[in-house]
Formats: C-alpha cells, sequence, structure tokens
C-alpha cells in the first residue's frame, strides 16, 4: 500500500518557541495571510494574537491568493494546537484528541472546516466564526487555520482528510482575556511503557504540560536502569523542545535501534524550561513484559538482534554425537580385533 503523508512546511515567525504562523515552499503557487483585527495585541506579527473577553463573538479573516493560472480549492480547517511526538508544537492535527487538562478548546470556539476553490490570478476572502464562551478562561488558548491545496491525490474520508505530498499553510491563533498572562508551565509525567515508533522500538515517557501557556526553551535528560541499580541501559538528552498549552506527547528514550528484553526498570527523568527557571524531576518504575518485548520485537527494523544460538546448540550436539559414534565404534572394534 503507498504510503500518504502530510510534510508541513512552515514559516516567518514563531512565537515564545512556539506559535508558527504561516508555511511556504519553492513550488507552493498560492499564499496565506491573516486580516489583523483592532483587537490585536502584537501588530507586528502575522498571526492572530488577541485579547478577548467572556463571550465575545468575532470574524476572523484570512486572504488565500492563487498565483497560478487555473483556479484551485482549499481545505481550510481550524486546529487545537498540540505537541508531537518530537516535541513540536503542532497546529495541522485535525482529529487529535484534546489533552485531559484543557478546560477551554479553541477549536470548539471556532466554526467548523471548509473548502473554497480560488480562481487563477485571484484573492479570495476566508471567514471563520469566533465564539468565546461566557464563562471565561485563563492563561493561553491556542490553536491555527491550517490551509491545504486540494489535489488529485487528496481523498476526504469519514476517517478524515488524507493528502500525498503535500505542504500547508498554518496561521497561527492565540486568545487570552488577560492583560499579562500570569500561569507558568507545569510538567507532569503520565505513564511510562515500551511503545513501538516508525517500526522502531522505544521507552516512551507521556509528559504532559497542565497548565494554559506554552512551554518553551524545552530540555530533556533522561536514562533507564534496572530496578535497584544504578547502571545506565540506554540514556537520551533532547533540547529546544516546546509544548502547547494543556497538551502531552511520548518523549522516545533510546535509538530505537535496540531489541528490547522483558524485565523491570526505572526511568530518571529532568526536564527544564526557560532556561532553568522550571525544573522537574521524575523517578518512575515500569515493566516490559516477555509478550510485549516478543510482540513489539518481532516487527521492529533496524534493531540489533540478540543473538540466536539454537543452531549453535544443535551443530554442537552434531559434533558429540559424531564424535560419541566414533568412539563407540572404535571401542568395538578393537574388541573385534582383540577377539579374533
Amino acid at each position: 500500500m503507498k504510503k500518504l503523508f502530510i510534510t508541513m512546511t512552515m514559516l516567518v515567525g514563531v512565537l515564545f518557541g512556539g506559535l508558527v504562523t504561516n508555511a511556504q515552499a519553492e513550488n507552493l503557487n498560492y499564499t496565506v495571510s491573516a486580516d489583523l483585527p483592532k483587537n490585536q495585541l502584537n501588530s507586528k506579527v502575522s498571526y492572530f494574537d488577541l485579547k478577548v473577553t467572556p463571550g465575545q463573538t468575532q470574524d476572523l479573516t484570512i486572504q488565500i491568493k492563487n498565483s497560478d493560472s487555473a483556479a484551485h480549492k482549499y481545505v481550510v480547517t481550524p486546529n487545537r494546537a498540540t505537541t508531537n511526538d518530537n516535541g513540536v508544537i503542532d497546529y495541522s492535527q485535525t482529529k487529535a484528541k484534546a489533552d485531559a487538562s484543557l478546560k477551554f478548546d479553541i477549536k470548539s470556539a471556532l466554526s467548523q472546516s471548509q473548502t473554497v476553490e480560488v480562481p487563477a490570478k485571484t484573492t479570495k476572502a476566508v471567514t471563520f466564526k469566533l465564539k468565546v464562551p461566557k464563562k471565561g478562561f485563563t492563561g493561553i488558548a491556542l490553536g491555527g487555520i491550517n490551509v491545504v491545496q486540494e489535489t488529485a491525490a487528496s481523498k476526504n474520508k469519514a476517517s478524515g482528510m488524507t493528502i500525498e505530498n503535500q505542504y500547508a499553510y498554518v496561521i497561527g491563533l492565540q486568545l487570552q482575556e488577560e492583560a499579562k498572562v500570569t500561569a507558568e508551565p507545569n510538567m507532569k509525567l503520565l505513564g511510562v511503557k515500551a511503545k513501538q515508533v516508525n517500526y522502531r522500538n522505544y521507552v516512551t515517557a507521556n509528559l504532559q504540560n497542565t497548565a494554559p501557556v506554552i512551554m518553551h526553551g524545552l530540555k530533556i535528560k533522561s536514562y533507564v536502569t534496572n530496578v535497584d541499580s544504578t547502571k545506565k541501559i540506554t540514556t537520551t538528552d533532547k533540547e529546544n523542545l516546546a509544548m502547547a498549552p494543556n497538551s502531552n506527547f511520548n518523549y522516545a528514550i533510546g535509538d530505537g535501534n535496540q531489541a528490547l528484553k522483558a524485565g523491570n526498570y526505572t526511568l530518571h527523568l529532568t526536564a527544564t524550561a526557560e532556561k532553568g527557571k522550571h525544573k522537574w524531576q521524575f523517578t518512575r518504575n515500569f515493566t516490559i513484559s516477555e509478550q510485549k518485548a516478543k510482540e513489539l520485537n518481532k516487527t521492529a527494523v533496524g534493531q540489533e538482534k540478540q543473538p540466536n544460538y539454537f543452531w549453535w546448540f544443535v551443530g554442537l550436539g552434531v559434533i558429540i554425537l559424531a564424535l560419541l559414534s566414533l568412539v563407540i565404534w572404535l571401542i568395538l572394534k578393537n574388541r573385534r580385533d582383540d577377539n579374533n
């Protein structure tokens, strides 16, 4: 089956290490821009950075400019910001499950996805309705408006849209009710387990940012030991990561090349953000069962396989049997010779 994938190419501007506004590639024949409204907090950026009030309704408009000589259709989708497993804030996930700590879902405050046709050499406005809940919210609500050109390879399915070799534009959308956001990032370790990612085996730590604020400048140092041991089995350090408000991701530990071994282990993980202003330390025991190790090792690629000594034992057994047979034959032969 031919593999389908979305290649997201982002451009122009990052907010606090996380909010990306536009995307661009040399072969794109369209551009996208935002009509910034009066309640824009920072007029020097090209994404929506809005101060809102409880119960407020507002139209948000973007412009799609088709520079091609033919008309094209574009799928325009509002999404909440998530954190992908590379530790990067992602605005492209239409089916991503909301984190349990999320109190205000920006996606539910925006009108539904649209498919619009833009004639050749024309610019067309696309408007979304924003409705802030009357209850209000604290901190930052983060999302984006994703724009993808529909092609012959695009397929609209009930389970979602799949696009082959497509680039996309993203207009970032950040909302806040407070003049100054006072919330601070907070990390929790939700769980540790063996998991396969792209057919490679890792130990993954599910990390959660429970606060309504971007976690930027994230550095993570981690290693795994056997339970009641200090010897490091595998070590993974990463930096320049970021987490969206109220989101979680699976931090992969290991190089993906080692076969998993069943046993009881301990994860040691230290994370810092904002140049060490925030720090979290976790120690968590976890188990890899024989069944799980066998299941994941069977389908993994690129791993260093554990040596299989079965045929060595078979060969050794054959040699021993042959030598034993030779000894018995020589003893019997000698007896016959003696009798003669």
